[in-house]
């Protein structure tokens, strides 16, 4: 595994310059909105396709599962992003990109991860991609093993040049980073949107915790670890290629990443278990959601399934598996450094407070 994460670093290197050239760009004819409202740019499409397509490609894995479903040429000129046209100038940088990931794909050994599926997030914080906040955007890959554990993963920010990255594998002590690891500053700092927060999120606020804002989820278990904040406590919805790279990094690390609702019911008893209270999110290729809870999460544009016949005004919850989409994150996450995963308790005690205060969103 530590092999496979430092291939996928590599081919990072290499796409990160083309990166860079489409965020410096970054225009009406090469971003959209999409139906839920965030910005799909020609860089996601064209990193995944990357990753799938020549980095991935030949069965190397049991199923490749990535936010982007859009349909990308890259092999015959105009390249295109479904309607969305790739300006000529940026061609030979594609070109070149392609065969340097290719070539990586190579030494991916084509019998040993047959049991794995890869969770891709092409660019994780796209919609800071797409507003000049490019620095907190990441390159997300994450695996799971048969049994739906991540067992390894990378988390790699390509912008601005200097880039920051972290891989890792805990189970083979495996792990690299150019972080500079750092604690917390003194006291305890929750790493959160940008954005608007929820109720819950308050009460963690006022139960004692300062508010550093960042965006992306993996930008945000990087700031955990850089000591930019202590935890990353959120209940609000993301999906599973929004967690499954970071869990397999920060755990290598000697930190944790683990669902939210599992501590809620009964904090204490969550205590008492310890790591085996540590529920985590199952990383599988499935057509339904594998983690589905009936009744605890509120419908949204983000999760539900079914578009169409959506009425967010009705403020519905949840009740059949059915009703939302395969990979959104339901239950909420709590990331640690290894530093403050040693004083789980108080967060625990934290997040307690402010479940007195306000139930999770989970939405």
């Amino acid at each position: 595994m530590g092999e496979l994460v430092t291939i996928c670093k590599e081919a990072c290197d290499e796409i990160a310059p083309m990166v860079r050239d489409f965020y410096h760009a970054i225009n009406d004819d090469t971003a959209k909105l999409k139906a839920d409202k965030s910005v799909f740019t020609i860089a996601d499409g064209i990193v995944q396709h990357l990753f799938v397509e020549h980095l991935f490609a030949g069965g190397k894995f049991k199923g490749i599962v990535g936010e982007e479903d859009a349909a990308v040429n890259i092999a015959t000129r105009p390249y295109t992003v479904d309607e969305l046209t790739v300006p000529d100038e940026f061609c030979a940088r594609v070109d070149a990109t392609k065969a340097a990931v290719a070539a990586l794909g190579a030494r991916i050994d084509g019998s040993a991860y047959t049991k794995l599926t890869a969770f891709i997030d092409p660019i994780d914080g796209t919609r800071e991609f797409a507003t000049g906040l490019g620095e907190q955007c990441t390159i997300l890959v994450g695996f799971g093993d048969d049994a739906g554990n991540c067992c390894a993963g990378m988390v790699y920010r390509p912008i601005p040049d200097t880039t920051v990255w972290a891989i890792g594998c805990k189970a083979e002590g495996f792990r690299a980073t150019n972080i500079t690891l750092q604690p917390a500053s003194p006291g305890k700092q929750l790493v959160t949107t940008n954005g608007s927060i929820s109720p819950f999120t308050e009460g963690m606020l006022a139960a004692g915790m300062d508010r550093v804002k960042s965006g992306g989820a993996g930008n945000k278990v990087l700031w955990v670890m850089e000591g930019h904040g202590s935890a990353y406590i959120s209940d609000r919805g993301v999906s599973r290629w929004d967690t499954c790279g970071p869990e397999g990094v920060i755990e290598a690390f000697g930190g944790c990443l683990f669902k939210l609702n599992c501590v809620t019911p009964d904090c204490d008893a969550f205590l008492a278990a310890g790591a085996a209270g540590q529920e985590t999110y199952t990383y599988l290729q499935s057509e339904m959601n594998l983690d589905f809870v009936p009744g605890q999460a509120a419908l949204t544009a983000y999760n539900v399934a079914d578009k169409a016949g959506f009425d967010k005004k009705a403020k519905k919850m949840a009740d059949e598996v059915a009703q939302v989409k395969p990979y959104a994150n339901l239950a909420g996450l709590v990331a640690l450094s290894a530093g403050a995963l040693a004083d789980l308790k108080d967060y625990i005690t934290i997040v307690k407070k402010a479940l007195d205060a306000a139930p999770p969103s989970y939405d």
